[in-house]
């Protein structure tokens, strides 16, 4: 379960954050998941309120932007949208494929109570 360890490192950029905008309390936390970024969204929310239970982000809401695996084939020119994790192209099977998104895992916003 590497959601534990990402979820820590999300929350000290977090701690950076509060500290830089003298924020009282956090409100909520706007994370980017993309689905080829290995990441389970339910293990992550999981992870999030296991850490901050008992601590000064207690009453935090993670909210998961889940963004979708995408991507565009170099031989036909065809974008696509994975339904699971393949290697090429779906309509003409090339394995020369840009991927556009859905590798993303980021913290995209925080909501602070100042």
């Amino acid at each position: 379960m590497h959601e534990l360890s990402i979820c820590q490192s999300m929350l000290r950029v977090v701690d950076g954050a509060m500290k830089a905008h003298e924020g009282s309390k956090l409100l909520r936390i706007f994370a980017d998941v993309g689905r080829g970024s290995t990441v389970e969204p339910q293990l992550l929310r999981e992870a999030f309120d296991v850490l901050v239970t008992g601590g000064p982000y207690e009453g935090a809401e993670l909210v998961i932007n889940d963004i979708p695996l995408a991507g565009r084939c170099r031989s036909c020119g065809r974008a696509f949208e994975y339904r699971e994790i393949a290697l090429g192209c779906p309509a003409c099977g090339s394995a020369s494929v840009d991927i556009e998104s859905g590798l993303e895992l980021s913290v995209r916003e925080l909501e602070i109570d100042d």
